[in-house]
């Protein structure tokens, strides 16, 4: 098998080569627009009125298409933008013949705009367009309230991932927006002088309008306008600096712990970060669901050093976190220089086991990239893993996309994949994919999540998904999928492992209505396994309000399956929001999870919260088991835009049972 995947994955790769190094087809348009950049010397204040003369003097830009159809939005927004020495200014005033619709709801930063007006600005720091480019993306809604994603993801300290102003306000006309955002906290390359930009603005359902610049339906992938020239002065950033220290007393535990993080973005892009001693006692873990499964499921890491950068690192198979209980201390270096992009990172944890992960990618054009990665834990008796993964895309027409991405990995046996995929850029059109993949019965990455091996797998599927412009209905759609796989070799060799045949349809509707069914043929030897699942919610449209029920019958592994699932968010005031996530299985036994979880904001960057989890979790390693639980903490958190930021915990959040312990936990950067 070994010498067979290596020759088949090594013709795939030169094949995918020549395509990524292929000129791009002719008949999709490759000009940039270009933004003049004006420089000020007067800069803007940030309160939401434009009145600045600096706005008169600004680049304004216009013509905002709809991201669905080959249309000019009907509800047009203008952007002006600006710079000084220090920072990028960003001014939108989004015009709107029905401004008693405009929503706005969220508050606190950070918080989802899912349902909210909101507008965009992209900033990649490297001008290069790319389908897979790491985007700076900045958040803003009609109250102002602000929400941004870091390439590479960050932690939530707000003076550690970067801080931005904002500031918004309702008009007859509509409403706008001003941002300003410090050059310091973008990672920029040495002597920049173009920065690539986009803008989006997004109305809500009902009417569910969503337009950018300078985006075109299938005229733009993954493009920017170019804004230049820059006239920057040199800077050198500053090395920040966070210490943070806990104050522990309880069941069984009692001290005092203090951790050390420092970070740096270089003059080069890069950005290299360094922890001694963290404590992550704080952070609230995902809560795993009670429905049954054969597996263990593949869980988020929440921890904030694991976090920052993660998608510069190898991705699960050969580097999952989540195995790295204990950290001593820890570095990483991450972030793309020109068409380079890195990711490496060293965790030195308790008895000197050291955990190595790192990734390197090459963009060979805007849809086309080489990957290579690395992981390894010492200490395991398991083997280090090694990755490389070809992809490309290109448009076809308007409306789709086709790629190509073929990987190949190694620990002590070869592990390899072929994926084709034709999938929809636009509503209305059918997509569809099929693949194959390949894994050896030692593939046993030291540092991955691989919790199945010695398999060929076949798949495929296709699916539907239109928008509605008119009429009660919102969006409709529909996926079929199948999956095959068999024993590899060994005594079981060409024998079934599992069979899926899956088929799943969603309709939303303008009231705030979703209505969803399931069906699910499973064979898994001895095991025939069928389920239906029917789901319906309400107040979608509303994120304090919305609620949804669900309810899956059928039969699994011998014996017959129910499970209901209920879920409810309150707004009991102002101030006073809560979450209610409630579920039922009655399977090879009955259990049941209760989890209650609420929010008292005392002031925007102050807030009262508690988690109570009661019922039931899967046991680590074991899904099948579950283990009984019953945990309250309360708890007392300041997310400072400057100074320290405070968790003050009753309880722990993170155990089976409720505890007796107070924990109280400072950070301060520096």
């Amino acid at each position: 098998m070994k010498g067979s995947s290596l020759t088949i994955v090594g013709w795939l790769s030169l094949l995918l080569m020549a395509t990524a190094l292929a000129s791009e087809p002719p008949s999709i348009p490759t000009e940039r627009p270009r933004i003049p950049a004006i420089k000020v010397n007067n800069p803007p204040r940030i309160d939401g009125e434009l009145d600045d003369a600096a706005w008169n003097e600004a680049a304004k830009v216009t013509g905002f298409w709809l991201n669905d159809w080959d249309e000019l939005a009907p509800e047009q927004t203008e952007v002006r933008i600006c710079y000084d020495d220090r920072h990028l200014y960003v001014a939108f005033l989004c015009y709107d013949s029905q401004p008693q619709m405009i929503r706005a709801q969220q508050r606190k930063r950070g918080g989802s705009f899912g349902n909210d007006d909101w507008v965009s600005l992209g900033i990649d720091p490297l001008n290069r367009p790319q389908v897979e480019q790491p985007t700076y993306i900045f958040f803003v809604n009609p109250l102002g309230t602000q929400d941004e994603i870091v390439p590479g993801g960050a932690a939530a300290k707000i003076e550690w991932r970067g801080d931005w102003q904002a500031a918004a306000q309702i008009t007859p006309q509509g409403w706008q927006a001003e941002i300003e955002i410090p050059f310091r906290i973008l990672r920029l390359p040495q002597k920049v002088t173009a920065l690539g930009l986009s803008f989006t603005r997004s109305i809500p359902a009902p009417r569910s309008i969503s337009s950018s610049y300078p985006y075109r339906r299938g005229r733009a992938i993954g493009n920017t306008a170019e804004y230049g020239p820059l006239n920057l002065p040199s800077f050198h950033p500053p090395i920040l600096t966070m210490l943070s220290t806990s104050f522990v007393l309880g069941e069984g535990e009692r001290g005092v712990q203090t951790g050390w993080d420092a970070k740096q973005y270089l003059p080069n892009g890069l950005q290299w970060q360094l922890t001694i001693n963290p404590d992550f006692r704080n952070i609230e873990d995902v809560v795993e669901t009670i429905d049954f499964t054969y597996v263990p499921r593949l869980l988020p890491d929440r921890r904030p050093f694991f976090a920052e950068g993660s998608g510069y690192l190898p991705s699960s198979s050969l580097f999952y976190s989540r195995l790295i209980t204990d950290v001593t201390g820890g570095m990483k270096l991450f972030g793309k220089v020109g068409r380079i992009e890195v990711g490496a990172l060293s965790i030195l944890e308790p008895h000197n086991r050291l955990s190595l992960a790192a990734r390197c990618k090459y963009d060979f054009d805007r849809f086309s990239s080489l990957v290579t990665g690395f992981a390894h834990r010492s200490k395991t008796g398991l083997s280090p893993a090694w990755e490389l993964r070809c992809s490309t895309f290109r448009p076809i027409h308007r409306d789709h996309l086709w790629g190509i991405n073929a990987k190949w990995s190694h620990s002590k046996d070869d592990a390899w994949s072929i994926y084709f995929s034709f999938p929809q850029a636009t509503p209305g059109h059918w997509g569809c994919w099929v693949g194959t993949e390949w894994i050896g019965d030692k593939f046993r990455p030291s540092l991955g999540f691989n919790p199945e091996v010695n398999y060929r797998k076949l798949e495929g599927g296709v699916n539907y998904f239109h928008k509605y412009r008119r009429g009660r209905l919102s969006s409709f759609g529909i996926t079929l999928f199948v999956n095959q796989r068999r024993f590899l070799s060994g005594s079981q060799g060409g024998q079934l492992l599992d069979r899926t045949v899956n088929c799943s349809l969603g309709i939303d509707d303008r009231k705030g209505w979703f209505l969803g069914a399931n069906l699910n043929r499973y064979h898994r030897p001895p095991f025939r396994d069928y389920t239906f699942w029917l789901g319906i919610g309400w107040n979608f449209f509303d994120q304090y309000r919305w609620g949804a029920v669900g309810y899956t019958w059928g039969k699994r592994a011998g014996h017959p399956y129910r499970f209901l699932q209920f879920a409810k968010a309150f707004k009991f005031s102002r101030t006073f929001s809560a979450n209610l996530d409630w579920k039922l299985i009655d399977h090879i036994a009955q259990t049941h999870q209760l989890v209650l979880t609420g929010v008292y904001d005392l002031t925007p960057e102050r807030s009262l919260v508690f988690r109570w989890v009661k019922g039931s979790v899967p046991k680590p390693g074991e899904p099948q088991t579950l283990l009984p639980i019953d945990n309250f903490y309360l708890g007392f958190r300041q997310f400072s835009r400057k100074g320290w930021d405070i968790y003050l915990l009753l309880g722990d959040p993170n155990a089976r049972h409720t505890q007796l312990k107070a924990m109280v936990k400072v950070m301060q950067v520096f």
